[in-house]
């Protein structure tokens, strides 16, 4: 099991009693001694700097229980935020109404409103000049999907 497979454990247990939390990704970059340790975090509701304080100190006395990772290292809990794809269920029903770009393993791009959401797809509202239509999508069939940001 690798370090990163651990600390998706060890993050699990940090966040149970917080139902709207889940956890986005892990990632151990650097060289042994001088490492960072990145942690992503989502909500329901989005992430406050208070619960990424919290569960950056249960996993600070965890890690440092634990040995887990050799020499000098920075622990770094935070937001997915919007430059992270979507990867998750919950983080395509959180963001209903929002405007995503979906990449698609094909190499097409489809940009929309996201309108619904299911375990097999979603549906995004394409609009142009002239028209809208609305257009599904499965989840077998996306590369990768991102909010964009309006400065409407």
């Amino acid at each position: 099991m690798t370090v990163e497979e651990k600390v998706k454990g060890m993050v699990e247990q940090a966040i149970e009693d917080d139902k709207a939390l889940f956890l986005v990704g892990v990632k151990l970059k650097g060289n042994p001694g001088n490492q960072r340790l990145l942690i992503w975090l989502d909500g329901d509701a989005g992430v406050t700097i208070d619960q990424c304080v919290k569960v950056n100190r249960k996993l600070s006395e965890v890690l440092d229980e634990e040995n887990l990772i050799e020499g000098k290292y920075q622990l770094e809990v935070s937001s997915a935020g919007i430059d992270h794809p979507l990867q998750f269920l919950r983080q395509y029903k959180k963001n209903v109404g929002r405007s995503l770009k979906v990449q698609l393993k094909d190499g097409k791009e489809v940009k929309g409103e996201l309108m619904s959401v299911d375990e097999k797809a979603m549906v995004l509202l394409k609009t142009d000049k002239k028209s809208e239509e609305e257009v599904t999508i499965d989840f077998d069939l996306i590369e990768q999907s991102k909010v964009l940001v309006s400065f409407k």
